[in-house]
């Protein structure tokens, strides 16, 4: 499931409308719910943002006014545990359209990054978001 969120003030209820819009009415309280994290998210991408700045040596707010409103995508992916992983194609390698993602990953592995001309692979956590 893939679905578009907007923190500019005149997009408010983006989510929850999309869910309501697209699959109806007995998707309302899930469309809500979604909304509600999004909502989460943005403000935590922000605090990111802001320590990335700090960490830089430049003002707190510095990237405050370019991410403030922002446009994101929420994707919810499932990979349930391959059983022939051989005989199955993933996404294959790519860089994250974004400038920060978050991720929650569950108990299936299969996240790697490419560092010194190499994929490491990333145990998940299911207590921790990875952050890129």
């Amino acid at each position: 499931l893939s679905f578009r969120y907007s923190a500019d003030r005149n997009s408010s209820n983006i989510v929850q409308d999309y869910f309501l819009d697209t699959m109806g009415d007995e998707f309302k309280q899930f469309g809500s719910v979604y909304q509600d994290y999004c909502e989460a998210m943005s403000t935590l991408s922000l605090g990111i943002m802001e320590l990335l700045a700090i960490s830089l040596g430049i003002k707190r707010c510095h990237f405050r006014d370019f991410f403030e409103e922002n446009e994101s995508i929420m994707r919810l992916n499932y990979y349930p545990p391959c059983q022939k992983p051989d005989l199955t194609l993933g996404t294959g390698p790519h860089c994250d359209p974004t400038s920060l993602t978050i991720l929650h990953q569950d108990q299936v592995e299969g996240l790697q990054v490419f560092v010194d001309n190499e994929w490491r692979s990333i145990s998940p956590n299911m207590e921790a978001f990875v952050v890129n």
